[in-house]
């Protein structure tokens, strides 16, 4: 009897602490690459190599940015 109500308990506990709701609320969701900062990270830099491929688009995207900045003053 008090094995059965142990595994119930323990269980109960897991399904708690595993659940990996999009919120990333539980303990396990954290090792998801969208709810931590490793995976958050990541994103961005594909992101931008997707945007600044060679040096010539870097240049480009700098430019763009500058221009911008002078604009606003």
């Amino acid at each position: 009897m008090k094995y059965l109500i142990f595994i119930s308990f323990m269980m109960f506990c897991t399904k708690s602490f595993a659940s990996s709701e999009v919120d990333c609320k539980g303990l396990l969701a954290k090792l998801k690459a969208e709810c931590n900062i490793v995976g958050k990270s990541m994103e961005k830099m594909r992101e931008f190599s997707k945007d600044n491929q060679t040096l010539n688009q870097v240049g480009d995207n700098i430019g763009k940015g500058v221009d911008k900045l002078k604009k606003k003053f």
